[in-house]
């Protein structure tokens, strides 16, 4: 969101999609390949003296469950300290103070990527714009069932949704992706319908917070505004259409207008 659309929301975490199998021996095998690499990674960025490597690594569900489970996902800690820093004892122990943590989520459907090039030599994979629409309207269907409050999304949306302006050629296919993401997530995602973002337990819950976002994007937007432009949205999806979650990558998709 803060790097390609220039929202000024910024987030501490990083979420990664993984396209492997979740092996139940990959928190191992990523750790070492991380701490192999931070060194030469750290140097060839322009920060030789920072010193990085993996804290530690947690499986969601438990290790004997991880591979068969619905929505697996590692919850990784990074920590990171400059050499010679007072800091520096306390990442060799394996507690720094600084922490980076990197959600990385399994067996998710992703529809299309885009190539988000930040350097002339330098480029990250990320989700298309409608896969990103889909996942947070899906994180916010899943707000009761996993007891959160996510504000940020319904911000995140309305923010998109007022630059660009979606046909009926990418709401269906946008539609398409979010009944395959909440198919996939059967466990903790309701079936969504015309009305479930008007539900009490989603509106509610992304109304809790909202005014402490005022903490990171400065001017707040009012949330009945930032409600109603997603929630229309949302009932214009095609619900008459009945759309099979069975999903297949995609890289040809189309971009929405962009509206000035």
């Amino acid at each position: 969101m803060g790097v390609v659309y220039e929202s000024p929301r910024q987030t501490g975490d990083i979420d990664f999609t993984a396209i492997s199998e979740p092996e139940p021996a990959i928190a191992d095998e990523l750790r070492e390949a991380l701490n192999q690499i931070f060194p030469r990674a750290t140097a060839r960025l322009g920060y030789p003296d920072l010193r990085c490597a993996v804290q530690s690594c947690k499986y969601l569900p438990s290790m004997e469950k991880f591979a068969k489970a619905t929505g697996p996902a590692l919850k990784v800690k990074v920590g990171y300290a400059s050499r010679g820093s007072l800091q520096e004892k306390a990442f060799e122990r394996g507690k720094a103070s600084s922490i980076l943590e990197v959600d990385i989520s399994f067996k998710e459907p992703v529809g299309a990527i885009q190539i988000v090039q930040l350097t002339d030599d330098i480029h990250v994979s990320a989700y298309s714009l409608h896969d990103l629409i889909a996942e947070k309207i899906r994180a916010l269907l899943q707000q009761e069932q996993r007891n959160r409050n996510r504000r940020q999304d319904f911000y995140d949306i309305a923010s998109l949704l007022r630059r660009f302006a979606f046909d009926d050629e990418e709401k269906a296919r946008l539609h398409h992706l979010l009944l395959a993401k909440c198919a996939a997530r059967t466990m903790n995602c309701p079936t969504p319908e015309p009305d479930s973002l008007a539900l009490p337990q989603v509106r509610g819950r992304a109304l809790a917070d909202w005014k402490t976002l005022e903490l990171e994007v400065g001017e707040l937007p009012d949330f009945d505004e930032c409600f109603e432009i997603v929630d229309t949205f949302y009932r214009s999806l095609p619900w008459a259409t009945l759309i099979s979650p069975e999903h297949e990558i995609q890289t040809d998709q189309k971009v929405p207008r962009f509206v000035p």
